[in-house]
């Protein structure tokens, strides 16, 4: 394999799995081949002879990331009797043998150890991404950049169809079940959204790196062009899909990039506190007060967020410390509703993706959360404060803190398309690529 189709792998992958992972429960087909193709990558990744040893931010990551595979697979182990009925949280299954008159059998921590080994599966294409980049580096930061504006580009053409046809046209739409409007290549607006918002960052990268301030020689037209076009494009989608969670994130995003933008670096200091401020409020907005008035075009007029997560907590309470098992979320969460204000509606997620894990992974899942934020706030400082660091690896902090945000009001990160793309975003802060380091001499420094 050549050096050139090496580098086209883990962009191919990604690009892939933001045309064909738009939904969580939806596709079977679509997302038991990006799980086949991750596996491959995982093998390769396995057998690749190591030219050079790790960097430290890359070795913490991966152990996270393993750590969160055994969590797991703890999970599906059986349990004796004496000890998983004594677990919080089990006393209706223990109820249900002995009203049956059947001896209790050894069983898992998982209350669905099916659904949870169903749901591990999802963990492959974003651990194939990552292992791509940074164990086989079969990547190019320019390429990843592209594969995540063109997936974004193509999703904003789909939904400006989508639009047109007022969501009349079913053969615009690539799931059964899915919000009208400008979906783009998922099943939820704010799924697209949350893949609309971590482009822009990547837009002024490329941006950034056509510039003649970065190259040194000739202007990059044609990078440029891609950049600044894509950045336009990007705006016209999220007006377009009109996700609220988006539009509020949409200002501090912008923010943070246009630091990434030569013309902005000397605008830095005054840039930073006002985009840092954004984002806080825009956090805070979405947390609180408009989620209580939840539109039909988010999930329904029926249950809105502030009382599904009231919901949850009180499932989290119940169940803490060990949870429930990966993906159980939507058989606890039915159970544990009050029958008087149950609606025909069906809730299959938190829409808060960290109270959703840590119902479901518990004690253990909650250090594993905290551990990775605090692994990401340590590798985005690091990528900002290096003179070294490229601006693609600074827009990757940008579209992985934008994502990570989304994460509180939505469960984008349970699609195969942007788990991916978040596992990019690591894998990028965490293990600077050999072109990054071979072309530090060449870039003129910005910092």
């Amino acid at each position: 394999m050549t050096r050139r189709l090496r580098s086209l792998a883990i962009p191919s992958f990604l690009l892939l799995c933001l045309l064909a992972g738009g939904s969580s429960s939806q596709g079977a087909l679509a997302n038991a081949g990006l799980q086949l193709v991750a596996l491959l990558v995982l093998a390769w990744a396995a057998v690749a002879p190591r030219p050079e040893p790790l960097a430290k931010p890359a070795r913490l990551v991966l152990v996270l990331a393993i750590a969160s595979v055994v969590l797991v697979v703890l999970q599906l182990v059986p349990l004796p009797p004496g000890i998983w009925s004594s677990l919080p949280g089990r006393e209706r299954v223990v109820d249900g043998y002995e009203m049956l008159g059947y001896p209790l059998p050894w069983l898992p921590l998982s209350l669905s150890p099916y659904q949870t080994l169903a749901s591990s599966y999802s963990l492959l294409p974003p651990l194939g991404v990552l292992a791509g980049i940074v164990v086989l580096r079969a990547h190019r930061e320019s390429w990843l950049a592209g594969a995540v504006i063109l997936g974004a580009m193509a999703s904003v053409f789909l939904g400006a169809l989508q639009v047109a046809s007022g969501g009349q046209a079913g053969w615009t739409y690539l799931y059964e079940i899915t919000n009208t409007g400008a979906v783009g290549f998922f099943a939820n607006r704010n799924h697209m959204a949350s893949l609309l918002l971590a482009a822009i960052p990547f837009s002024a990268a490329v941006f950034a790196s056509g510039h003649p301030r970065i190259k040194g020689r000739g202007s990059g037209f044609a990078t440029i062009a891609l950049g600044g076009g894509g950045f336009v494009l990007l705006i016209v989608g999220l007006l377009l899909n009109r996700s609220l969670a988006a539009l509020a994130l949409a200002v501090p995003v912008i923010a943070f990039s246009a630091v990434i933008l030569p013309a902005g670096w000397r605008l830095r200091r005054a840039l930073l506190p006002l985009a840092l401020l954004a984002l806080a409020a825009a956090v805070v907005a979405m947390s609180t007060s408009w989620v209580r008035s939840l539109s039909q075009t988010d999930i329904g007029a029926f249950t809105s967020r502030a009382e599904m997560w009231e919901n949850t907590s009180g499932a989290i309470a119940a169940t803490f410390p060990f949870g429930t098992g990966l993906g159980t979320f939507s058989q606890v969460y039915a159970s544990s509703e009050n029958p008087a204000n149950v609606a025909p509606t069906y809730i299959n997620h938190a829409h808060n993706d960290y109270l959703e894990l840590l119902l479901e992974t518990g004690a253990p899942g909650l250090i594993l959360i905290l551990l990775f934020l605090a692994w990401w706030a340590w590798a985005a400082l690091r990528v900002w404060r290096s003179p070294s660091s490229t601006s693609f690896a600074r827009a990757a902090t940008v579209a992985s803190a934008a994502i990570l945000a989304h994460s509180i009001v939505d469960f984008p990160l349970r699609t195969a398309a942007i788990a991916a793309l978040l596992a990019a975003c690591v894998g990028t802060m965490a293990q600077p690529p050999r072109e990054r380091r071979s072309e530090r001499a060449k870039h003129v420094d910005i910092a």
